[in-house]
């Protein structure tokens, strides 16, 4: 019997990341940034299609709710397959998924510079879909086990870990850190609504940033800052470093958000969508002109 190394599959993962990078600088040049990018996104999808359960549908594209509002193009998104992953790709590939078929959406990027305010950017679009597209959150109402008369028998038999168990969880990737300096982004992860912010930010060879709190008992990591209280929690920004050869800085930092969100789609329960709802707009007709059978 063998070991799986998982951190020598990560590490090699990480490699063919940054490889791709250097291979589509090489191709397009420093100075075409978008297309370097573009096939940054594509080896990135990639690999969260290969490496999720099949039950995932990984692919970018827009949010589309049951209202017809659409989000901002995303470089990916994560969708439940059993759950309308797509509602439609139109002629020129432009893919729209229905929100609530969606467990993970993400901003990926080849080299992090501070002049592009990725960051918030990115927490614009997340503001946009919190706050414009029609998305009820589903309560667990069996949360930590705690049950009473209101709870559901679903939700005492799902036995999720999530508080909400529909919550969009949303990261962002850089490959390369480019000029990142956490003392640059403090002030917008300290003054940003933090159901406005990634959930997990990742640069590859530099580290992550993730909400916690450190106290005498350790470490306390927290996938969903918006719902925490207690003020001792704070962002913070940390490399997983390797313990041996077997890993590395990239493999590790790409392994964690690789397990963040598998962690948060196996605590998540997602409501199959209405397909009615998000075809209303279609089905619209007038009394005026019904015919039927009977009509002389």
């Amino acid at each position: 019997m063998r070991k799986l190394d998982i951190p020598t599959i990560f590490k090699s993962e990480a490699e063919d990341l940054v490889k791709a990078r250097d291979g589509a600088i090489r191709i397009h040049g420093t100075g075409d940034i978008k297309a370097a990018g573009n096939e940054i996104e594509i080896h990135v999808r990639e690999f969260f299609k290969r490496m999720l359960p099949k039950n995932l549908y990984v692919t970018h594209g827009h949010l589309i709710d049951a209202d017809g509002v659409v989000s901002p193009q995303l470089d990916i998104i994560i969708a439940d397959t059993s759950n309308l992953p797509s509602l439609m790709t139109t002629k020129d590939g432009s893919e729209y998924i229905p929100i609530d078929s969606v467990y993970a959406c993400g901003e990926i990027k080849s080299t992090y510079y501070k002049n592009s305010k990725y960051i918030p950017a990115f927490s614009e679009v997340l503001s946009k879909i919190k706050n414009e597209m029609a998305h009820e959150d589903i309560p667990n109402t069996a949360y930590l086990g705690k049950t009473d008369g209101s709870s559901l028998i679903r939700d005492i038999f799902l036995g999720k870990e999530n508080k909400t168990l529909n919550k969009i969880y949303s990261f962002m990737l850089f490959v390369n850190s480019g000029d990142f300096e956490f003392s640059d982004v403090k002030a917008t992860f300290k003054d940003t609504d933090f159901s406005h912010l990634p959930n997990t930010s990742v640069i590859l060879n530099s580290g992550a940033i993730f909400f916690g709190k450190l106290d005498d008992h350790g470490f306390s990591y927290e996938r969903y800052p918006d719902e925490i209280e207690d003020k001792d929690y704070k962002w913070f920004f940390s490399p997983f470093i390797p313990t041996d050869d077997h890993g590395s800085l990239e493999g590790n930092n790409l392994g964690y958000l690789y397990y963040s969100i598998l962690q948060h789609i196996s605590s998540s329960y997602l409501e199959p969508p209405n397909l009615s709802s998000y075809l209303a707009t279609m089905m619209v007709g007038r009394k005026s002109l019904l015919q039927s059978t009977n009509d002389e």
